[in-house]
């Protein structure tokens, strides 16, 4: 699994449909439910055109009316998907519909060559805007030649988080196999499945509450205070461009599968999970590089804390700041403890809104720095993704001081996205990075390790549990 850009896709030319979420006027009703925090700033500051998404390659004949049945279920199965916004005073108010309410509209744009359907979907994509209707765009493509059906969405990121792309592979196969075999789109509904939009209620609630003595806030103010601000990349080169233009963007793999296996069994033995040798890894990359013995970042946790949230699509991400010291360790052994140590420490940042922190802060810095860790292999249909040419995408992005990592471990290994300022000078160093992350790896799972002085590894749920950005 990698997590890219469009244009990093194998698109084949074919006969392109693009299809456009559809409620009728009267459907749609008041809801009084909160908006989340991040829902809230992302209105103030999202871009149109600025979305998530997914692709996949499905081997099944194109046919018009599964695919808009197909997709309709998968509409019907997940309320944030059915839910927007209109300005109300200075604020904005939420609208909802039913299930039943919802359909989908295909636009026919004919046979077209790679590139051109590139460039229709990109544009397709672009639409969608955090105050306006729809919030998610999808497109198909029909080879003709038997290739397999090409299924792509680009969503706002108000409706969707890194999980919910996951979940899409698995649920619109599964969806579009079951209407072909008959079943009626009612049938995908699952009850068990809770919605993001009470969880936007609650999460408006929580933020709500909280007060600039809280320790949630005293913990960001002293990050704040130590960095002057969200905190950087410590290489300048890499921390920041020229302007605000269009970010560098890689896919980088750093541990096949075997050695990936290799490096959770180094982890497990020293009482760590794979997140935690992730995290580890990195921070010991930059110590290989620059000499800096401690380091911070902003860490995306999920915040799918009901077994209800698990399987439901919307925005479920907290962010905790995440200091490392790993000052008097000399390998992995001793980082293991210290990450582990510090995600503790960290993680229940996540539940308090990080928007909501920066409000009572009185500050409107953005994070510079963020690591993100996902661990895919348990997230349903992934075993399927090989073979379907599964892929995650986000569109470009445009910042001159945002460094942005996302490791993901998946059954084909570990690999490494990322996005950073465009400049020479930034990807030199940002190889550089992922060179001494590949060094890393390798010596991790050498046959023997100097031993160090134990450190408690706290293996309660932090190590296993897998963050979402």
């Amino acid at each position: 699994m990698e997590y890219t850009e469009l244009d990093a896709y194998p698109l084949s030319g074919g006969r392109l449909t693009t299809w456009t979420p559809e409620v009728a006027a009267p459907a749609w009703r008041d809801d009084p439910r909160g908006l989340s925090w991040d829902h809230g700033q992302h209105l103030r500051g999202g871009e149109t055109g600025s979305w998530i998404g997914s692709v996949l390659r499905l081997p099944v004949r194109y046919d018009n009316d599964t695919v808009r049945r197909g997709l309709r279920a998968w509409l019907m199965r997940h309320e944030a998907l059915r839910t927007t916004v209109l300005p109300a005073g200075d604020g904005w108010a939420r609208r909802t519909a039913d299930a039943d309410d919802i359909d989908v509209v295909p636009v026919e744009h004919g046979e077209l060559p790679a590139e051109e359907v590139r460039r229709q979907i990109e544009q397709c994509f672009a639409t969608v805007a955090p105050g306006r209707w729809p919030h998610l765009r999808v497109a198909t493509v029909d080879p003709g030649d038997g290739g397999g059906l090409v299924l792509a969405f680009g969503a706002d990121h108000s409706v969707m988080d890194a999980y919910s792309q996951l979940l899409w592979f698995g649920e619109i196969a599964l969806a579009l196999e079951r209407v072909a075999a008959g079943d009626a789109e009612e049938d995908c509904l699952d009850d068990t499945i809770a919605s993001y939009v009470d969880h936007s209620a609650t999460d408006r609630a929580t933020g709500d509450a909280v007060g600039p003595d809280h320790a949630v806030v005293e913990r960001w103010r002293t990050l704040f205070d130590e960095h002057g601000g969200f905190p950087a990349y410590p290489d300048t080169d890499l921390a920041r461009g020229a302007g605000p233009a269009r970010q560098h963007s890689t896919s980088t793999w750093v541990a096949t599968a075997s050695e990936a296996d290799r490096l959770g069994e180094v982890c497990r033995a020293a009482g760590a999970g794979t997140q935690t040798g992730a995290l580890a890894l990195f921070s010991l990359a930059v110590r290989r590089l620059l000499g800096a013995e401690r380091l911070s970042y902003v860490l995306p946790l999920h915040t799918r804390h009901d077994p209800g949230h698990a399987s439901s699509v919307g925005w479920y991400v907290g962010c905790a700041p995440l200091t490392v010291d790993l000052a008097g360790t000399t390998g992995l052994t001793g980082a293991l403890a210290r990450v582990e140590s510090a995600v503790r420490a960290a993680k229940p940042c996540a539940r308090i809104p990080l928007p909501r922190v920066a409000d009572l802060l009185g500050t409107d810095d953005h994070p510079h720095l963020v690591v993100s860790f996902v661990d895919t292999r348990y997230v349903p249909g992934s075993r399927h993704w090989p073979e379907w040419e599964a892929r995650a995408l986000r569109s470009p992005a445009h910042a001159d001081d945002e460094v942005y990592l996302w490791l993901v471990r998946s059954h084909l290994g570990l690999s490494v996205s990322t996005r950073f300022p465009a400049t020479d000078a930034a990807a030199a160093a940002m190889a550089r990075l992922l060179d001494a992350l590949r060094e890393g790896v390798l010596d991790a799972i050498e046959p023997a390790e100097p031993a160090e002085p134990a450190e408690p590894a706290g293996v309660g749920g932090v190590a296993a549990e897998a963050v979402y950005a």
